[in-house]
C-alpha cells in the first residue's frame, strides 16, 4: 500500500507520516509534496493507493488538481477548517482529518480506507465532490474594542498580520483587534478573491493594496493603507501565485 501526503506545512508533513508509520508500518510513502504544481508532477508520475490532501497549498486550493489530473485513488482531506471536506465524507465514504489530528480519527481513517480499498466496485466522482464542496465564506467577525464588541464586516479589514504568538485584523481605518485564531486557520475562512497571504505573518486585502516595490530576489513589497506594522514582503515561493491573483487568475 503507497500513499502521498500532499501538505505545504513541512512539520505537519512529517507528523502525519510518523503517525501513519506507526499505524501502518507495511504501508509506502512517496515524497511528500506541498503544492498544487508538485502534487500534478508527482500524481503523473506515479498514483498512490492512498492521497492525503490539504486544502490550502502554497499556490493554491489543492481541488486544482482535479482539472490536471484523473484520479482513481481513495483520498483523506486534511485541513484545519472543516467547512471543506464534511460533505465530502458523507457523500462520497471519504474522510477527512481536521487538523490537529488526533491519532484516534487517523485510526478511523485508515480503517476506513481498508474498508474502501476491499471493495473493488468503488468509483468516485471528483467533480462533483468539487462542487458540492465550494466553501461559504465568513462575511464578518466579533472583535472586542475595550468594554465592548462589535461585529466587523469582511468589506472593512485591511488585512490580517501575525505578531508573536498572537493574530490581529486590521480595519480600513488603521484599527487593530486581537484575534484568537492563527492566520493558518483564518485565510481558509475568507474568501481568496479578496484576501492573499503573503507570507507567514500577512493576509492582505485587495482594496488595502497601494503600491508594489521591487524587492530583493524578484519579490515585491507591497504597501498598504492603513500601513503594515512592518515591510510585507511577497515570499519567494508565493510570488508567482501572487502576481497571478492580482491579475484574476489567482
Amino acid at each position: 500500500m503507497t500513499y502521498l501526503i500532499v501538505e505545504d506545512e513541512p512539520l505537519a508533513a512529517e507528523k502525519l507520516e510518523r503517525s501513519i508509520q506507526g499505524l501502518r508500518p507495511d504501508w509506502q510513502p512517496l515524497p511528500s509534496v506541498g503544492s498544487v504544481r508538485l502534487a500534478v508532477e508527482a500524481l503523473r508520475d506515479q498514483q498512490p493507493d492512498l492521497l492525503f490532501l490539504d486544502i490550502h497549498l502554497s499556490d493554491g486550493l489543492s481541488f486544482q488538481i482535479f482539472d490536471q489530473v484523473e484520479l482513481h485513488c481513495p483520498i483523506i482531506f486534511t485541513t484545519a477548517f472543516d467547512q471543506y471536506a464534511l460533505r465530502a465524507f458523507k457523500l462520497n465514504s471519504i474522510d477527512y482529518l481536521l487538523k490537529p489530528i488526533a491519532e484516534g480519527e487517523l485510526q478511523r481513517a485508515l480503517e476506513k480506507t481498508d474498508r474502501w480499498t476491499s471493495a473493488s466496485d468503488r468509483e468516485v466522482d471528483w467533480k462533483k465532490i468539487e462542487k458540492d464542496l465550494k466553501p461559504e465564506y465568513r462575511e464578518r467577525f466579533l472583535v472586542s474594542t475595550g468594554e465592548r464588541v462589535k461585529s466587523l464586516p469582511t468589506s472593512e479589514i485591511a488585512y490580517f498580520f501575525a505578531q508573536g504568538k498572537h493574530a490581529f485584523i486590521v480595519d480600513v481605518t488603521g484599527k487593530e483587534y486581537l484575534i484568537d485564531q492563527p492566520l493558518s486557520q483564518l485565510i481558509e475562512q475568507i474568501d481568496p478573491h479578496r484576501f492573499f497571504q503573503i507570507n507567514r505573518k500577512f493576509i492582505v486585502g485587495f482594496d488595502s493594496i497601494q503600491e508594489m516595490i521591487p524587492y530583493s530576489k524578484g519579490r515585491l513589497k507591497i504597501v498598504t493603507d492603513p500601513q503594515t506594522p512592518e515591510d510585507a514582503v511577497v515570499s519567494v515561493d508565493r510570488s508567482a501565485r501572487f502576481k497571478a491573483w492580482l491579475d484574476g487568475r489567482g
